[in-house]
């Protein structure tokens, strides 16, 4: 016993340090980005990547409402300071902007009235329009009309060099970027009615690490529960923002591991006492799970950078399938016992064993190529956990063993009504098909009637009420739409900047033909460089433009001598362009920070729509721009998701092939393979008929249950091929398969009862199939096998 006792003292210490270090660098993420695919061709899918991932998806719209503005703008500030105190905030905060930046009327000055002249117009054409004679007369009314306002004080500073106003119309249009919802009030963010505060912030860390979000909206709630105290309690705090779904989803899926984890634990408990009357199986069963487990999530931990949540709650679910080998293990010991202890027991079942986990994981292993990371991070976890359950098996079960075990009279019941049922006369096996007959009629008739769903929204339950909430506040502040938007690429930033210009004139047309009520882009801002100097040299090249300005304006009553900044303007060199690098590090960065995105070696300005009224228009309009896209982010997956189920059935085909290619290099016969394989691929069809003719829709991750069920089928029907040529091994076989296969499908059910659409999926699909294959397995292989002998009258070949 000493081996065994090294064996479990060694085993002991590398469990416990690997599940220390599991909780010290675990890392959650609940981003559905993650089953998005990776690697596609089509841009829509890598633009939906980027904005989840990017800024655009890291940025919160926070309002806090009061009683009245003047109350409104001091919360603002005093929130403010709160929040960049508070150490949980602080840490994550990426920007936080709750008004226009100080200094933002001088930066705009000293960076584009040197360049004005390049922002007259939209193009060329235009600006020559603008200089026409009668455009002129109506600037010289309109500068006119604005003296007579009290922006007054302004314009007498800018009108000497600036006669046409090209900068306040600018600065006009830059005020309203934001936000058709949002105001200024004594330097601050107000909604429209003045009665709430706007602040934007984002965070360093993606909105789906759950890790970092939940303790930044902890400090967020905290700094603004010490506001609110300040102000007597008058104030209420509305959020807006992604990472809040993230961490509410988080949360449920973190439910759903522990009532998953909890359920499995003391339903398996309470199933294995009544069947074995001992705690000594518990003991054996919980190293194995335990490792399975941890190895399973340390994998993806090292192989990933983290853990998503739905991976997390597929592997609590798993231990209805990694028990399978403790199971198995215990069942022999007691009914099939070698006389030479444990380790000969266990050494007896190793092969089929070994050859049980070499299917599952080569199934699994074709989902290794998947263009899912969250996919591949289920292989990677399936794959590891099991390979961690076997070589668990191996360290801890003969040593954690009694050195014999007696057979229970529960036990003894079912095998004895499973050979009842299962060993009838020649004469009455034909009865023995009529489960697989049935099976597949269900299959049959439910497969024409297969539904898949690909709609991406169908893997993220969104809590209702956060939903709502959501909703109030955006519409208050940010009034466009947040899944279609317009995307302008290029190979470099210029070319993306004249692609972007391009896009704004279509849109321009769109507002002005009632398709669009308006937009945002950045070409207002930072138009591309070959724009800005055709309008510069359009203006500083038109003839006798001085003395046209100076007699419209005279005439208008002003005095010619006034415009002579405007006179030694157009006679000066053109400054350099505007490009975006220059607003870095200036307090106008703000305004261009949310409409660039990457795209592998793209570059790419995103305008953000108002009020579209026909779709299928501006997308025709859109695309007559070479680079433009229009981009309805969630139409684009769910096409893309349907392309790839595809793909994705081809992979689970290949997993098939090879569990079928390794069952037949095992038997090297036809028969034996048919035993083992067959039953499964059965239960597979007849999961997918039966769940159709329930009208349940089927999605990707139901093709990661079938794979799961083709798995375990198989598992049951090694087991049952390898021995069923001998009584006493097959009756140790019937019942661990019995009680290996209601135990899974005990964890699969729990989560079938998940409020998370992809665990319910799995779940439902994992539970029906292997409950078909605990029927199918015994009744295929006691059909095409023949009677086992007892131990005396020797074995018979299949």
């Amino acid at each position: 016993m000493v081996p065994e006792r090294r064996a479990l003292a060694l085993g002991a210490l590398i469990l416990g340090a690997a599940i220390a270090w599991l909780v010290i660098d675990l890392r959650v993420v609940t981003d559905i980005a993650h089953f998005l695919p990776d690697g596609a061709a089509a841009d829509e899918v890598h633009l939906a990547r980027e904005i989840a991932a990017g800024e655009l998806g890291r940025t919160m719209v926070v309002l806090v409402d009061a009683p009245d503005t003047a109350t409104a703008v001091a919360a603002s500030r005093s929130f403010e300071a709160a929040l960049r105190e508070e150490p949980r905030v602080a840490a994550e905060l990426a920007f936080l902007d709750a008004g226009p930046p100080s200094g933002l009327e001088e930066a705009l000055w000293a960076i584009y009235e040197p360049r004005r002249f390049g922002f007259l117009a939209v193009d060329a054409e235009s600006a020559r329009e603008r200089l026409a004679p009668a455009a002129l007369a109506d600037a010289a009314t309109e500068l006119k009309r604005k003296l007579a306002t009290p922006m007054s004080s302004l314009l007498s500073r800018v009108a000497p060099g600036d006669p046409l106003l090209i900068l306040p119309t600018l600065f006009e249009r830059l005020m309203a970027g934001r936000g058709e919802g949002l105001g200024i009030t004594e330097g601050r963010f107000v909604t429209a009615d003045g009665r709430a505060a706007v602040m934007f912030l984002a965070t360093h860390s993606p909105a789906s690490d759950g890790t970092k979000q939940r303790p930044f909206l902890a400090g967020l709630e905290a700094a603004f529960a010490r506001v609110d105290d300040e102000f007597d309690g008058t104030l209420t705090l509305g959020m807006s923002g992604t990472n809040r779904f993230a961490v509410r989803a988080e949360s449920a899926i973190r439910g759903d591991i522990q009532r998953v984890s909890i359920g499995s634990t003391i339903g398996l408990v309470f199933f294995l006492l009544v069947v074995f009357r001992s705690l000594r199986l518990v003991v054996l069963v919980l190293p194995v799970v335990g490792s399975a487990f941890v190895a399973g999530a340390l994998a993806c931990q090292w192989l990933f950078g983290h853990v998503h949540g739905l991976t997390l709650a597929f592997g609590a679910a798993l231990i209805g399938v990694t028990i399978d080998y403790a199971v198995h293990f215990h069942c022999h010991h007691a009914f099939a016992p070698d006389p030479n202890g444990p380790r000969a027991t266990l050494r007896g079942i190793w092969s089929p064993l070994v050859l049980g986990a070499a299917t599952t994981v080569t199934g699994f292993l074709a989902l290794m190529v998947s263009a899912f990371p969250g996919l591949r991070q289920l292989a990677v976890f399936a794959v590891f956990g099991i390979l961690g359950a076997v070589l668990a098996t191996r360290v801890f079960l003969p040593g954690l063993a009694a050195r014999s075990a007696k057979p229970t009279r529960v036990g003894c019941a079912i095998v004895a009504g499973m050979r009842a049922v299962l060993e009838v006369r020649a004469s009455r096996r034909r009865w023995l098909w009529l489960p697989l007959g049935l099976v597949i009629a269900i299959a049959g008739i439910g497969l024409p009637q297969l539904r898949w769903n690909d709609d991406i929204a169908a893997l993220n339950r969104l809590d209702p009420e956060l939903l709502a909430a959501d909703a109030a506040v955006r519409d208050r502040v940010v009034r466009y739409e947040q899944g279609r938007l317009v995307v302008a690429l290029g190979a470099d930033e210029e070319a993306a900047l004249a692609v972007n210009d391009e896009v704004a004139r279509v849109l321009d047309e769109a507002v002005a033909s009632g398709k669009l009520t308006s937009y945002r882009s950045l070409s207002a801002l930072v138009p591309s460089a070959a724009r800005q100097r055709a309008v510069d040299h359009v203006v500083r090249n038109t003839p006798g433009l001085w003395a046209a300005t100076r007699d419209a304006f005279v005439a208008a009553g002003f005095v010619a001598e006034a415009f002579e900044p405007f006179r030694s303007a157009l006679a000066a060199e053109p400054p350099a362009p505007l490009v975006p690098g220059d607003l870095a590090s200036t307090p106008l960065e703000p305004l261009a920070r949310p409409f660039r995105i990457t795209l592998d070696d793209r570059v790419g300005f995103v305008s953000f729509l108002h009020g579209l009224v026909d779709p299928a228009a501006l997308q025709a309009a859109v695309e007559t721009v070479p680079g433009g896209r229009l981009v309805a982010i969630e139409g684009a997956l769910t096409t893309a998701y349907g392309a790839y189920r595809e793909r994705m059935l081809q992979l689970w085909l290949i997993g098939l092939a090879g569990v079928l290619g390794l069952v037949l290099l095992r038997h090297r016969a036809v028969r034996p393979t048919l035993m083992a394989w067959g039953p499964a691929v059965a239960a597979a069809a007849g999961t997918l008929g039966l769940l159709a003719l329930c009208g349940v829709e089927l999605n990707m991750l139901s093709l990661v249950a079938l794979l799961m069920v083709v798995s375990m089928g198989v598992d049951y029907g090694v087991f049952l091929t390898e021995n069923h040529r001998e009584e006493r091994r097959l009756s140790a076989t019937h019942l661990a398969v019995a009680v290996a296969g209601i135990s899974t499908v005990l964890g699969f059910g729990l989560l079938a009862l998940s409020e998370q659409p992809p665990l319910r999926s799995i779940g439902l699909t994992s539970g029906v199939g292997v409950l078909l294959c605990l029927v199918l397995a015994p009744t295929v292989c006691a059909a095409l096998a023949r009677p086992p002998q007892s131990e005396a009258g020797g074995e018979t070949s299949p």
